[in-house]
C-alpha cells in the first residue's frame, strides 16, 4: 500500500525561477489495481510518479511505501527500493542497446541474484515474444520494445509497477494490446499508469485520479455494479457512458431499431479513502555479484573497442616518449620528420632526383634518369607504409621567374605563387578525396580529354594573377587549351579546376600578404605562416593530376585540341644543332603546322640559321641555300655542357623559312623521336608519414632530395644529446598533462556518452558501486593496455633509438668501432613507476565523473535523452 500525506515538489532553476510541480497532495492507494493519473502536460503527473519510484526526491511531505518512509532514504535505500519494489514501464522503453532482449529482461534479476532462466522465458511468453530472446532493441518494432520493457519490469515480480505514457509511441492497436496486458497482470500488483488517453482510463481503469497544477482534482473508482455493455431494460436501450460498442453490443441495437437511448453514467464513482494500517515488509538489500558487473561491462566494451584500444595507444605513446625523456633519449628520426609535418599539416614530401656527373657514369652512360619501379620497390622495402607516386615532368608553366626556393612571389597583392606547377601525378577519385574533401569542380572543360589534367584553385589564381595572357579573365577561360603567355601553342590542355579551400585554410597569410605586411622575402620565408602554406603546396596544391593511366602515351600527341592543326612544342630544355655547335640560347624549338616534311627533314628560320652556322641569308636570297646534313641532338638540362646526348640524329635541312619565329620545323618521325626523351617521372610523391623516416633513408640512398621538409639536423642532434636532456625533462612534464587530460577525456565521454544507460541501470536498482565496476572496468583496461604497450614499447623503442643513433655517429666518424656502445639503456625502475601513474591517473579521471553521476537523480539522467 501507498500512503502520501502532504506532499511537494518545488523545481529550482539556475535563473531562481520556482514550479510547484505538486501541491499538499493526499492520497492513498491499493496494493493491487489498474490505477490511471490524468492531466496536461505538466499538471504533476510523471512528477507523482518518478517520487514513487524513488527517481526523484520530494521537497516535502511524506511518501510511505508498504510502511516505508521513502524521505527517510539515503541513495543506497532508493536503490533497493527500485529494485525489490518497483518495475519501470517508460513511454520510451528505455532498453540498452547494448544487451539482448533476454540480456535487458535477466537485468532485473541479476539485481537480486537471481538465477532463474524459466522466468525470463515466463515473462517473454506472458507479453508473447516468446523466441526474442536473442534479438536486440533495435531489431525491434515500437510495441515489440514495450513489451519487453513490460517483461522487464514483471520478471522479478514487483510490488508496483510505474508506466509513464506506456501507449504514448504506439499504434491504436498496439497500444490497446498493451493496456489489457496491463490489465491483466494488475490483478496481482498495483499498476500506476500515467497518460492522456482519457478513453483507455474508462476502459480498462479500476481507478482515475486527474491532477492540474499538482493538485488532485478528482479522483474516482470503478463502480462494480455498472454494466459495462448495452442492455434492453423496461422498453430501452441503456447504453454505459465511454462504451466502445463491440459486434454484440451493435447486433441488440439493431433488432429494436425503435427503442429509445438512455445513457447510464456513475460508471465510476468517488474514491472512498479506508484508513488501513499498512503492513511493513523489509526492504531487500541486494546487488549485481561480481561475475555480473564483469559479463555486463564486457557487453558495453563491444561498442568501445575502438575507441578503448586508440585511447591506450595515444597514452602509451605519449609514456614511451615520456619513457625516453626520462632516460635521455635524443629522438627517433622516422618520428621527428612525421612530427614536424604534422606541425605543418603536410601529409606527403615530393622527391626530387638529382644527377651528378660522377653519378652519370653508373646511368648507361647518359645523364637521362627514369624513375621507375626499382627506385619506388626501395622505398617501400625500407619499410615505408604510404603510397609513392612519380611526378611527370609535365607542368604548367605560369611565369617566366622562379626564386631558389621554387616559389615565386608576384606582387604580394597577388599573394605568394609558383612559377610553374610542380609535375604531374597520376591518380583516382579516392587521392583526390583523401587530400580535397568532396571534389568540387570550380570549372569544366566542355570536352575533357584524355592527355589532359587538372589544376586546383591555387594554381588557376596564379595563372591569373602573373599570366599576361589570362588577365581580366575568370575560371572559365582558363580551362581547355592552355597558352603560357609567351607563346602561341598550347602548353596543355586543363581539362577541369578543383576547390581546395587553400584561401580559408590560410586566411590570415593571405590578408597579410594582400596588405603587403612583408617588407622582404627573407621575412616571408621565416614566418611560420609561410612555412605552413609552402608545405601545403607541396603536399597538395602545386601538382597537376590526371586519372587517365595512358596518360604519357596519350600526352605526346596535342593536336586534338590545338587550333593550330600541330603537335604541341618539343617539352625540353636544349637542342643543339650540328655536333660542331658547342652551345645555343635558351630558346625553345617547336614543330610547325604549315611545311610539308618527309622523313628526317627539317627546316630552319634563316635568322635562325644564320645565328647557328654564321651565314648572312635574307628573305631575298633563301631560294639560294643548298640543303645538306646535320647532327640534331637532344641533351638533358643537368648537362649544361652537352657532353652526352640523350638522342641524335642525322637531318636534312632542306630549305629556310621566312619567318621570325625562331622555331624549326620537323618532320613528324623526327618529333616523336625528340619527344619520348622530353616525358618521363623526374620526382617522386611520397603519400602518407607512416614510415617516412625510413623512405628518406632509402630515398637519400638514391640521390633524392626532400622538398619542403628539411632533415639535415637530425644527425646533428645526435652530437647535442646533453644540450637537450634538460629539454626533455621539462617536456615530460607536459608529457604528463596530456595523459591526464585524455584519461580524463575519455573517462568523461564514456560517462556521458552512456549516461541514459546509467539512467536505466539505477531506474532498475543499480547501486553506484556496481555502476562504477560496470563502467570503471573499462577505464581499468586502458589502464592495462596502456601500462603493456607503454611498457613494451619503451623497452623495443630503447633498443631501436640505440641502433640509429649508434649508426649516426659511424656516419659521422666512419673510423670509430662502435659495436657494443649503449648510449640508451631499458630501465625497469621507470617502466614501473609510469605504470602505477597510469592506473593513479585512470582511478581518478573515473572518480571524478562518477562523483558527479552519484549526485543527480535518475530521472535527470533519463530525461536527458529524451
Amino acid at each position: 500500500m501507498i500512503k502520501i500525506t502532504a506532499l511537494n515538489k518545488i523545481y529550482r532553476s539556475k535563473k531562481r525561477k520556482h514550479c510547484h510541480a505538486l501541491k499538499d497532495v493526499n492520497l492513498t492507494l491499493p496494493d493491487a489495481g489498474l490505477v490511471f493519473v490524468l492531466g496536461k502536460s505538466g499538471s504533476g503527473k510523471s512528477t507523482l510518479l518518478n517520487l514513487i519510484g524513488g527517481l526523484d526526491n520530494l521537497s516535502s511531505g511524506r511518501i510511505e511505501v508498504d510502511g516505508n518512509d521513502l524521505s527517510r532514504f539515503k541513495e543506497r535505500d532508493f536503490c533497493n527500493y527500485r529494485n525489490t519494489h518497483i518495475g519501470f514501464i517508460f513511454q520510451d522503453y528505455h532498453l540498452i542497446d547494448e544487451l539482448t532482449v533476454y540480456e535487458n529482461i535477466v537485468f532485473s534479476l541479476n539485481l537480486r541474484r537471481i538465477e532463474d532462466e524459466g522466468l525470463v522465458k515466463a515473462a517473454l511468453e506472458r507479453v508473447g515474444l516468446a523466441g526474442y530472446e536473442e534479438r536486440y532493441p533495435t531489431e525491434l518494432s515500437g510495441g515489440e520494445q514495450q513489451r519487453v520493457a513490460i517483461a522487464r519490469a514483471i520478471v522479478k515480480r514487483p510490488r508496483i509497477i510505474l508506466a509513464d505514457e506506456p501507449t504514448g509511441n504506439l499504434d491504436t492497436h498496439t497500444a490497446r494490446s498493451i493496456v489489457e496486458l496491463l490489465r491483466e497482470l494488475a490483478r496481482d500488483c498495483l499498476i500506476l499508469i500515467v497518460s492522456h488517453n482519457v478513453n483507455d482510463a474508462n476502459a480498462y481503469a479500476d481507478r482515475i485520479i486527474e491532477l492540474a497544477a499538482g493538485q488532485i482534482v478528482a479522483d474516482r473508482t470503478r463502480n462494480p455494479d455498472f454494466a459495462d455493455r448495452v442492455l434492453l431494460m423496461d422498453d430501452k436501450l441503456i447504453y454505459p457512458e465511454g462504451l466502445a460498442l463491440d459486434e454484440q453490443d451493435i447486433e441488440l441495437i439493431n433488432r429494436h431499431p425503435n427503442k429509445a437511448f438512455v445513457l447510464r453514467r456513475n460508471k465510476f464513482l468517488k474514491t472512498q479513502e479506508k484508513d488501513v494500517p499498512a503492513k511493513k515488509i523489509k526492504i531487500e538489500n541486494k546487488s549485481l555479484s561480481p561475475r555480473r558487473e564483469l559479463s555486463f561491462s564486457a557487453k558495453f566494451l563491444k561498442s568501445k573497442g575502438l575507441a578503448i584500444s586508440l585511447a591506450s595507444f595515444m597514452v602509451a605513446v605519449i609514456m614511451v616518449i615520456m619513457a625516453l625523456a626520462q632516460t635521455i633519449v635524443s629522438f627517433d628520426g622516422s618520428h621527428i620528420v612525421a612530427a614536424e609535418m604534422a606541425k605543418s599539416q603536410q601529409t606527403a614530401i615530393l622527391m626530387n632526383k638529382t644527377v651528378s656527373k660522377e653519378l652519370s657514369a653508373r646511368l648507361d652512360g647518359n645523364y637521362r634518369y627514369a624513375i621507375g619501379e626499382a627506385d619506388i620497390d626501395a622505398i617501400y622495402d625500407a619499410g615505408y607504409k604510404g603510397t609513392v607516386y612519380p611526378v611527370y615532368n609535365v607542368s604548367v608553366q605560369i611565369m617566366d621567374y622562379r626564386n631558389a626556393a621554387g616559389v615565386a612571389i608576384g606582387y604580394f597583392h597577388h599573394g605568394s605563387y609558383l612559377s610553374e606547377t610542380l609535375g604531374t601525378l597520376i591518380i583516382d577519385e579516392a587521392f583526390l578525396t583523401d587530400k580535397f574533401g568532396k571534389v568540387e569542380y570550380l570549372a569544366s572543360a566542355d570536352e575533357p580529354y584524355p592527355s589532359g589534367v587538372i589544376i586546383t584553385d591555387y594554381v588557376a589564381d596564379a595563372i591569373l594573377a602573373l599570366n599576361t595572357g589570362y588577365k581580366d579573365k575568370s575560371y572559365d577561360d582558363i580551362v581547355g587549351a592552355y597558352y603560357f603567355s609567351l607563346w602561341t601553342m598550347p602548353q596543355v590542355y586543363i581539362n577541369g579546376i578543383i576547390h581546395t579551400g587553400y584561401k580559408e585554410k590560410h586566411a590570415d597569410l593571405m590578408e597579410r600578404l594582400e596588405q603587403n605586411q612583408f617588407s622582404s622575402f627573407a621575412e616571408l620565408y621565416n614566418d611560420p605562416a609561410f612555412a605552413e602554406f609552402s608545405a601545403d603546396i607541396y603536399d597538395r596544391l602545386g601538382y597537376t593530376f590526371t586519372f587517365n593511366p595512358n596518360f604519357v602515351e596519350e600526352y605526346s600527341d596535342l593536336s586534338k585540341f590545338s587550333d593550330k592543326g600541330s603537335k604541341a612544342k618539343v617539352w625540353t630544355q636544349r637542342l643543339v644543332y650540328n655536333n660542331v655547335i658547342e652551345s645555343v640560347d635558351s630558346d625553345q624549338p617547336y614543330a610547325v603546322c604549315d611545311v610539308t616534311l618527309g622523313d628526317n627533314e627539317i627546316m630552319i628560320p634563316y635568322q635562325k640559321y644564320n645565328e647557328l652556322f654564321g651565314t648572312e641569308y635574307t628573305a631575298s636570297t633563301i631560294d639560294s641555300f643548298v640543303p645538306h646534313t646535320v647532327t640534331l641532338a637532344h641533351y638533358h638540362h643537368d648537362d649544361p655542357d652537352h657532353e652526352k646526348p640523350l638522342v641524335s640524329v642525322e637531318v636534312k635541312v632542306v630549305g629556310l623559312a621566312n619567318i621570325s619565329l625562331r622555331r624549326i620545323a620537323m618532320s613528324e618521325n623526327v618529333f616523336d623521336l625528340f619527344w619520348d626523351t622530353n616525358l618521363y617521372a623526374n620526382s617522386l610523391y611520397l603519400d602518407g608519414t607512416d614510415g617516412i623516416g625510413h623512405a628518406l633513408d632509402a630515398a637519400g640512398e638514391l640521390h633524392y632530395e626532400p622538398q619542403s621538409i628539411s632533415v639535415d639536423g637530425i644527425h646533428t642532434m645526435t652530437r647535442a644529446v646533453d644540450v637537450f636532456v634538460p629539454l626533455f625533462e621539462f617536456i615530460s612534464i607536459f608529457l604528463y598533462i596530456g595523459v591526464i587530460f585524455i584519461l580524463m577525456n575519455f573517462a568523461s565521454k564514456m560517462i556521458n556518452g552512456k549516461m541514459h544507460e546509467i539512467g536505466i541501470m539505477k531506474a532498475l536498482g543499480t547501486k553506484n558501486t556496481s555502476i562504477g565496476a560496470v563502467f570503471g572496468l573499462q577505464v581499468g583496461l586502458i589502464a592495462l593496455l596502456t601500462c603493456i604497450l607503454s611498457t613494451v614499447g619503451y623497452y623495443f623503442f630503447i633498443d631501436m633509438a640505440n641502433e640509429i643513433l649508434i649508426d649516426s655517429i659511424r656516419r659521422i666518424a666512419p673510423g670509430h668501432i662502435l659495436p657494443d656502445l649503449q648510449f640508451l639503456i631499458f630501465k625497469p625502475a621507470i617502466a614501473v613507476m609510469n605504470c602505477l601513474l597510469v592506473f593513479a591517473l585512470a582511478f581518478v579521471s573515473f572518480l571524478l565523473p562518477m562523483i558527479k553521476i552519484k549526485a543527480i537523480k535518475p530521472v535527470k539522467i533519463i530525461k536527458a535523452k529524451e
